[in-house]
């Protein structure tokens, strides 16, 4: 099993804005914030990178994002101006159990159970054809199968659960 790897799409932090909520100032840089869904208290510190860049008070939030997640870079990244100091539960997210590679370059990933999420044509129809025919009431045979399909047509699956 590989270990999860984030890909800094900051597309987990753009719906993120509905819990975390920031409840007060504690210094400069330093803010006291809820975490809605697991209810955790947690004192963030804006990173010394972004220091010159985040104002919580200046800052405009696009509609639902985390208020800690900076606009994309020059490469279309985004970043937590607070991730050393995230709480628990955005330190264990994942936003997929699986990718699926193909040469190496990414071709798809699962989300939730049995969400295929891919722009690649011939994972979608191997998913269509072969996968999802599977039975899903077995999930941990339903994943056997997964790997098998998608092993036999050249691709190779990570799997982070």
């Amino acid at each position: 099993m590989a270990e999860f790897e984030c890909t800094v799409c900051g597309r987990c932090c753009m719906g993120m804005g509905r819990y975390v909520k920031v409840t007060g100032v504690m210094g400069p840089d330093k803010y006291a914030a809820i975490h809605g869904i697991s209810n955790e208290t947690f004192y963030p510190v804006v990173l010394k990178a972004f220091r010159g860049d985040f104002d919580i008070d200046k800052k405009k939030v696009a509609m639902g994002w985390c208020p800690f997640l900076m606009d994309a870079d020059d490469e279309g990244k985004y970043y937590c101006a607070v991730h050393d100091t995230i709480p628990e539960f955005c330190r264990k997210y994942k936003c997929v159990s699986m990718r699926f590679y193909k040469s190496e370059t990414i071709a798809g990933s699962l989300r939730g159970r049995t969400t295929l999420v891919s722009d690649d044509g011939a994972l979608k129809s191997l998913w269509d054809n072969s996968v999802m025919t599977f039975p899903v009431d077995d999930y941990a045979a339903w994943k056997e199968n997964l790997k098998k399909v998608l092993s036999d047509n050249g691709y190779t699956v990570e799997d982070y659960d």
